[in-house]
Parts: structure tokens; sequence; C-alpha cells
């Protein structure tokens, strides 16, 4: 069983630390245990995790619960993670996929102000947009209103006239307009996924990944794995990091039972300048009623001033 190559059998001596976590955080292990293993073992522990032998880990400094125990006591699914993982990485090395884990320096330092920030994210592109310029998320309904979409390239265009990088979900709708109406103006976009960078959802939208990335912007995402059964809080977790990794939060329109409401709500306890387009949707009456937003018209609303070198001063 090769891990890796001039690896001997069922040896992990040739990989890190960061892919040894990426095995185990694949088998199941939680964040919780796998922050307690990077400030606690060596190298040389990790490697015997491996290989099914936890238990001076365990005696030693009572990491795991009975859950995970069971796991690492099962070397068939550690050798299933390891073989995904090894070839899932070789394939990210070759489409330059690249990823970090919470305690690396280059964690997006922006990440780790979420409440519960992803231990590991994968990012396809430039990654400096991350903790670099301002950046406004803009979202709603799948289904715009032709004045919505009208207003979402003004307003657009007016950001990527200033240097104003957007963020949104690149699901169908509001998203897709906000990145089109991005790249149709020569911008930087982020496109936050809820699903792996090499899995699109949904696919349609596949079309826009070179465009982004051509123009300098950037495919982030907190999965990797295909799984059978799509989750739907995928797209809640996904929306956190949305408005997580923006400067201010603007929703377009939306219904008052959606996932648009779901990034209001996490813009509101992130502290986040919250805004919306003046329309009747239900969703935005509810958010402006509850006076949590104001309404959005041009980038004077940001209280910004955007610089010619991308940078920005409240």
């Amino acid at each position: 069983y090769d891990i890796a190559k001039n690896c001997s059998v069922g040896k992990v001596i040739c990989m890190s630390i960061k892919e040894m976590l990426l095995i185990l955080y694949d088998l199941g292990l939680s964040n919780r245990s796998l922050s307690r293993l990077f400030k606690e073992i060596n190298e040389n522990q990790f490697r015997d995790l491996l290989e099914g032998e936890f238990l001076d880990i365990q005696f030693s400094n009572g990491i795991f619960d009975d859950n995970e125990i069971e796991l690492l006591s099962d070397i068939n699914l550690i050798k299933e993670s390891v073989y995904y993982i090894k070839n899932l990485l070789t394939d990210y090395k070759t489409m330059g996929i690249t990823y970090s884990f919470y305690y690396e320096d280059d964690y997006p330092t922006i990440l780790k102000y979420l409440n519960k920030p992803p231990f590991f994210i994968f990012m396809y592109g430039n990654k400096a947009v991350l903790d670099q310029g301002y950046k406004c998320s803009i979202v709603g309904t799948r289904n715009p209103s032709e004045m919505t979409i009208k207003q979402i390239e003004l307003v657009v265009k007016e950001m990527v006239a200033n240097n104003i990088i957007t963020v949104s979900g690149l699901a169908k709708g509001t998203d897709t307009y906000v990145h089109h109406f991005t790249l149709k103006y020569l911008g930087k976009t982020v496109a936050v996924l809820p699903s792996p960078i090499t899995d699109i959802t949904p696919k349609a939208n596949k079309v826009y990944i070179k465009e982004i990335l051509r123009n300098n912007g950037l495919i982030i995402s907190e999965y990797y794995k295909k799984d059978k059964t799509f989750k739907k809080s995928n797209f809640i977790d996904r929306n956190r990091i949305i408005s997580g990794i923006s400067n201010s939060v603007i929703i377009a329109e939306c219904s008052e039972r959606s996932g648009t409401m779901h990034t209001a709500r996490f813009a509101f306890k992130q502290n986040k300048p919250l805004y919306c387009f003046n329309n009747n949707s239900p969703g935005v009456v509810k958010i402006l009623k509850s006076k949590s937003a104001k309404v959005y018209s041009s980038i004077r609303d940001l209280g910004v001033i955007i610089d010619v070198e991308d940078n920005y001063f409240s």
C-alpha cells in the first residue's frame, strides 16, 4: 500500500503535519481534537496515529472521545482517508488549488474572526484579496426582478470603478449577476462555494471560474469532498463566510424565509455594516423595519474613501 513515492509500504514518513492533519480531519476527528493534536503532539506521534497507534497519546493527553477512538481503531478507515487525501492533494497541486489550516501563518487573517472559523480552507486564485482591499458582499434571491438586476449592475459598476472587491456565493440569480457584472467591468470578485472547488454548485456557473481567476479574483470553500447527499446546511455555513470576509454586506432582494436572511443575521452578529436595496421584497422590508440595516444608494453610504492602490480608509 504505497502512501507516496519513495515511501515504504504502510508508512507515512513522507507526509507533513499539515497533510496528516487533513487525513485525520477526513477520518472524522473534531476541530477541537485536531487543535489539541497540533499543539500537544510531535510529528512522530502524528505518524503513529496514522498507523493506528493512539493509546499512548490518549493515556497521556486524553484528547479523543469514544467515537474518535473507534475511528482511530479502524486501520482500514485510516488507509481509505490516506489514499483519498493523497490523491486529492495530487489533483489540487496540478490544478493550482491551495489549502491552509487554522494555525498556519498563511491562513487568511480575516477568517480567524469568524465565530466558527473553518479548520481548513481551500483556495483557487488570488488569495491575497482576502486580506487586502475593501470587500463588499451582495446577496439575494435566486429570482431577482428586472429592477433589482439593473440596480445590481449599477452598484457593481460603481464598486469596480472604485477598486471595491465584490463577494457572493456563485448561486443562481443575484449571486450570478454580482459575479457577472463584476467581470463585465473587469473587477475582482470572490466566490464562496457551498461545495468543493472541483465540484462547482450549480454546475452551470462553472463557466465563470476561469474568468474570475483571469481577473485576479478568488474561489474559496471549506469543502473538499464530493458527498453523495448534498447538505442544505452547506449553504448556511457558506453564508457565514460570505459576510465574514466582507467589510460590508448588501441585501439586494429576498423573501422572509431564505438563505439570504441567514447572511443578514450573520452580518449583524459579526458587526458588519448591513445595507438593503430599497424595494418591497418581504425580506428587505423585514430587515429595514428591524433597523438593523440602512438603505443603500451609492458607495458613499459605505463611509469609505478608496485610493488608487486598493487600500481603504474609514
